[in-house]
């Protein structure tokens, strides 16, 4: 009898270790495929190639943001970032850094729900009202020590 009540605990335990991590697990995956997805963009001259606009200037703890405007829309695509993040290195070339999603909501003055991003709740978006959409950074070559989703980065200069 003890033996069946410690196999009900140990299987029990191990599912529910299972079951209480399945959205960052989630997340997790969808942050590998879109590194994956965007991997090419290390490259600085696919962004140039591609269309993609410095649409910012340098902007501290943030960089530079190359926008490709043929993305712009209110749909929120994994594999798709409006925006390629780019500091300059010491060479004067540039280092990609992040992604940036740009969702332009129907309508900008009420602009509603932030759009459904990345499974779960660890994507926090950010309402522009400057430029009237949603935003949501993805640190996913430069590591920031606030995380991953959060705005800006203090690894990146002023």
């Amino acid at each position: 009898m003890t033996a069946l009540v410690l196999t009900v605990l140990i299987f029990g335990c191990e599912s529910d270790d299972s079951d209480n991590n399945p959205v960052a697990e989630a997340w997790e995956l969808e942050v590998e495929q879109l590194k994956s997805e965007t991997l090419q963009f290390m490259d600085f001259s696919v962004a140039e190639n591609e269309g993609r606009i410095d649409v910012s200037g340098y902007v501290p703890n943030m960089g530079h943001h190359y926008l490709n405007p043929a993305l712009v829309d209110g749909t929120f695509e994994l594999d798709k970032p409006e925006i390629i993040l780019y500091v300059p290195d010491q060479n004067g070339g540039m280092q990609m850094v992040a992604v940036e999603y740009a969702i332009i909501p129907e309508n900008p003055d009420n602009p509603g729900n932030p759009p459904e991003g990345f499974t779960g709740d660890q994507d926090v978006w950010h309402f522009n009202e400057m430029v009237g959409q949603w935003q949501l950074h993805v640190w996913t070559i430069l590591e920031n020590p606030d995380g991953i989703f959060a705005p800006f980065n203090p690894a990146i200069g002023d």
